[in-house]
């Protein structure tokens, strides 16, 4: 198992090198001139040339990128055009917000969609599954935008019940912006449960345990939903993932200040190195919520030790 997991780790070095390749490539062909941003249009010449100097601007662009790799690799994500920061800094005060409300929307995805799930496969094609299913087609194809609008309308306005904004540390700000950015997860996760138990209920080992006069729930529970979860736990870790970098409208809608945020104004103000420190840190959090997955599936499934020994 160790060594999956090394090897895991190994194999995510020439990932996050062609993502940072793409990043800043992406970057330095986008209009704009950081030098220019930082001083201002009026900024006199000897001024702008110096800064672009000392900025390494001037350099070859393999030359800026193997720079940039380099720093970014000891830690050194550079400084924000705009407030100086630096940018390790400037992400490191956003992401506790955004892993919060991430973890807050897919433990809700989990709670809500994984039962959904079974109790539809559980009783397939009665009033439930049909109420459940159509639920679920509403929940995948409802704009994020709108959903959060006419909850804060609803929840926020009229009842009174929830804030309608910020992040003040209490709970009942989280209440919205978690099932908001969880109801497409939560619709995903519970079709995705319904068909795999499906499939499992449908095996010949789950007809021998109904054979022995095994309880319903043991079957359900025990036998069918273990093997079940596997492609469910793939599901999940994506969701994670997908949330975590994601989470723009969400965040914009109930002004949290979170890193989807932070990255729009990053983005509007063209502050490249915001901009890239951010993608790359979303993009090492995928990488290793994915190792955590298929580690994940040793426990679920022990045939699959055998492939890490």
């Amino acid at each position: 198992m160790w060594r999956y997991i090394l090897r895991r780790l190994l194999m995510l070095i020439p990932v996050l090198i062609g993502i940072s390749i793409f990043v800043f490539l992406l970057m330095y062909f986008t209009p704009g001139d950081p030098a220019l941003l930082m001083l201002g249009e009026g900024a006199p010449p000897e001024q702008y040339a110096a800064l672009r100097e000392s900025m390494g601007l001037d350099d070859p662009v393999y030359v800026q990128y193997f720079r940039w790799l380099g720093n970014a690799v000891r830690g050194d994500l550079g400084r924000s055009l705009r407030s100086k920061k630096l940018v390790t800094t400037e992400i490191l005060d956003r992401l506790p917000a955004t892993t919060q409300l991430a973890v807050a929307a897919v433990t809700f995805a989990v709670v809500v969609g994984v039962p959904v799930g079974i109790l539809s496969a559980s009783k397939p094609n009665s009033w439930f599954d049909n109420i459940a299913m159509v639920g679920a087609l509403t929940g995948v194809g409802m704009p994020v935008f709108w959903q959060g609008i006419m909850l804060i309308l609803i929840f926020s306005v009229h009842l009174h019940w929830f804030p309608s904004s910020g992040r003040m540390g209490g709970l009942e700000y989280l209440v919205l912006p978690t099932i908001t950015l969880g109801t497409a997860s939560t619709a995903s996760i519970a079709r995705l449960t319904r068909s795999a138990m499906l499939e499992v209920l449908q095996q010949d080992y789950i007809r021998t345990a109904r054979s022995k006069g095994l309880p319903r729930r043991t079957v359900v529970f025990r036998h069918a939903l273990r093997n079940a979860l596997i492609p469910v736990v793939t599901m999940i870790g994506l969701q994670f993932g997908g949330l975590m970098s994601g989470a723009v409208l969400t965040e914009s809608i109930f002004a949290w200040p979170g890193i989807g945020r932070m990255i729009v104004d990053a983005i509007n103000n063209k502050d490249f190195p915001l901009v890239q420190g951010t993608i790359m840190t979303f993009a090492l959090i995928y990488a290793l919520v994915n190792l955590i997955i298929d580690v994940t599936y040793a426990f679920l499934d022990p045939r699959l030790r055998l492939v890490y020994e």
